[in-house]
Order: C-alpha cells, then structure tokens, then sequence
C-alpha cells in the first residue's frame, strides 16, 4: 500500500489533484475497518465518532493519510489503551482528529518527526520512517494541514485540518 501512495503522490503531483466532496465518515469507517483486527489483537479500544461532515479532498489521499494515523497510533498506544477517531466543525475548517493514550513524543521531537527516515522510537523497529512524511506530503497536495499535540506517556492528538465544503446555511441557523 505504500508503493500504491507514493506513486499516487508522484501522479497527483505531476497530473494535478482532482478534489471532489468526499463525506468524511467513510473514510473513518476505511480507517478503523483497516486497523480494528490490529487494535482488537492489542486489546485497545478504537472507536470512531460519526459525522454528516463533507469536505472537499481526494479520497484515496485523504484515506491512506487517515488510516497512517491510525495505524500509528494503533502501534503506540499500549495493550488496553483507546484511541478515538473523530471531527470538530469551525467556521471554515473540520478537523479530523486520531486521539491515542499511547506513549506520546516529547514536545522537541515533533518538529522533526514529519522528516523523511525518522523514527522517535528506537525500539520498535518496524517501518522505514516515512509514514508521516508520506501523509505530510499527501496532506500538502490537498490543501490541508497536519497538527499534533502530544504529552509523553499519556498520548497524542494528530489532526488534519480541512476546509469545510460549503453547505448553503439557512441566515437563522447561522452561528459563525
């Protein structure tokens, strides 16, 4: 599958970016069917909260991005930890965030771990250190942004930001 993204990227970048709506909860449904038999075999709860959000992206970006986060935190969350997968609406923006009660990464760290073969982790040794440069430059190409907020030992948020997709608003229910 990381043959498949990274020659995506390569296309996409080359071809231009088709975005179209893409609603939001199935690709959480693609992210948590992709990692729940890695989860339930951890004993880690994962869970995803639904949503009517539609955003504009390109799904097969979108998705391979989400379920890297997931499965990153499937990998650093320890046996009978949760991880929840969910959105938060703003005006302008969804955020679709992986929440973990994994091992977390120290402040200092983060910065870099978006770099090409970085692993934090010196003690797992699977994977080659590309995963979230991969979903950094997924994310890049479609206009959206990634954000994490982390505490070592109690866990991490990974968010991609998004703008929303505009849905006519009727001037009642407008709050923004």
């Amino acid at each position: 599958q990381l043959a498949q993204l990274v020659t995506a990227l390569r296309i996409q970048g080359q071809t231009g970016l088709e975005l179209t709506p893409i609603p939001v909860q199935q690709v959480l449904n693609e992210a948590e069917r992709e990692n729940e038999d890695a989860a339930f075999r951890k004993g880690i709860s994962l869970r995803t909260v639904a949503t009517d959000a539609v955003i504009k992206s390109n799904s097969f970006l979108l998705g391979a991005a989400l379920r890297n986060l997931v499965s990153n935190a499937v990998k650093y969350t320890r046996p009978g930890g949760q991880i929840l997968v969910g959105c938060r609406r703003t005006c302008t923006s969804l955020r679709i965030d992986v929440y973990d009660t994994g091992i977390g990464i120290p402040g200092e760290h983060v910065p870099q771990m978006f770099d090409a073969f970085t692993r934090l982790n010196t003690v797992q040794r699977d994977g080659l250190g590309i995963g979230l440069f991969i979903v950094r430059q997924a994310l890049g190409l479609l206009g959206h942004r990634i954000e994490v907020t982390s505490s070592p030992s109690r866990g991490s948020r990974f968010s991609i930001v998004a703008p929303r997709l505009e849905v006519p608003v009727p001037p009642m229910a407008a709050n923004c």
